[in-house]
């Protein structure tokens, strides 16, 4: 989901009470949105009966300033009446769980570590229930959920705060068989009639949980995502990329997010993030890898292994750690600034 911040709105002039989120992507201005308290309550409705059931006690490692956090740290435990540990303010505070209980946990990529260590409290659980929004979890993530099942069991919401969730998939401790989503049941689409079977189309959304634009009087009627996906089903799809990250490299097209999965593949205990270039001197348009390895013993060549078949990279970036954003996701305004004086560790 995109980086928001979510206000309370006193009712407009037509006696609604809204509430606001702003979304802050990587380039342009915040935009604001707004949400109806009966959106919300669908929401979380439905996908607390869809995937997650019965709750006692919910863990919420997602700041309530973003839409995932109000929907499941704010929403879900005063609708559901159940007691919330707000694990966001101080992440680091040990977990207290009651013999039996029904946990929720809200997810971020940072999240995942964390549960990690302290899942030995977690073990007196009747049962956990993980949902993950953001950026794609990460290795500890199908590490966990591979050693902690069958107590544990994980899902991956698919949405933005313009949409809400869209789509959701079980997430799977070794990424097989989990790559299609699902769309929730008030979720359709706009296809595109004349795109050939298994092209990629963009992701145009209907449904009564779209937010109101700032200027506009209402929800829009579809919204255009920006998202390419590929449909193997009228209800499902296997996601692409974003329609801004399909470039051509000297005349080949490569979907970025193909890329970005190959290395998360052939690499799982690497952090990986795949940037486009759009000023590449010998390419016109190329690409920057930008990777974490830790004690991995990973190395270039490794990276450059995985992506054989693919153009190769403009530029392969080795860093400490990837910098992420308070929504969990990769700063991608942090790691292309960074460009702009090579790192130490940086390969052509």
């Amino acid at each position: 989901m995109t980086q928001t911040v979510a206000l309370t709105e006193g009712p407009r002039g037509d006696g609604r009470d809204e509430i606001r989120f702003g979304t802050s992507g990587s380039t342009g201005g915040a935009r604001h949105w707004f949400r109806l308290p009966h959106q919300m309550e669908r929401e979380v409705e439905l996908i607390g009966s869809h995937l997650v059931g019965p709750v006692d006690h919910v863990i919420n490692y997602a700041p309530p300033r973003h839409l995932f956090g109000a929907l499941f740290g704010q929403w879900l435990p005063r609708l559901a009446d159940v007691r919330v540990h707000q694990a966001w303010a101080d992440p680091f505070a040990p977990l207290s769980v009651s013999p039996g209980e029904r946990v929720l946990i809200v997810c971020l990529p940072m999240a995942w570590d964390l549960l990690r260590r302290g899942w030995s409290a977690l073990e007196r659980a009747g049962s956990v229930v993980a949902l993950h929004g953001s950026a794609a979890p990460p290795p500890t993530a199908r590490a966990l959920v591979r050693r902690a099942a069958p107590l544990l069991r994980a899902h991956e919401i698919f949405g933005s705060t313009e949409t809400g969730g869209i789509a959701h998939r079980p997430l799977a401790p070794d990424g097989s068989g989990a790559d299609l989503w699902q769309a929730f049941p008030d979720v359709s689409f706009t296809r595109d009639v004349d795109a050939p079977a298994g092209a990629a189309e963009e992701l145009v959304v209907h449904g009564p949980r779209l937010a109101r634009p700032e200027a506009a009087p209402r929800p829009p009627a579809r919204w255009a995502t920006g998202d390419l996906v590929e449909f193997t089903a009228p209800r499902a799809f296997r996601y692409v990329g974003r329609s801004s990250s399909v470039i051509k490299v000297n005349g080949i097209k490569v979907h970025l997010a193909a890329v970005e999965e190959r290395l998360n593949s052939c690499l799982p205990q690497v952090k990986c993030v795949v940037l486009p270039l759009t000023d590449d001197a010998l390419a016109g348009e190329g690409y920057a890898v930008f990777w974490s390895g830790g004690d991995s013993g990973v190395d270039v060549a490794d990276i450059r292994g995985a992506l054989r078949d693919f153009p190769s990279p403009s530029r392969i970036v080795a860093l400490a750690d990837i910098p992420r954003t308070s929504a969990g996701k990769p700063d991608r305004k942090s790691l292309l600034t960074g460009l702009k004086t090579p790192p130490a560790l940086s390969s052509p």
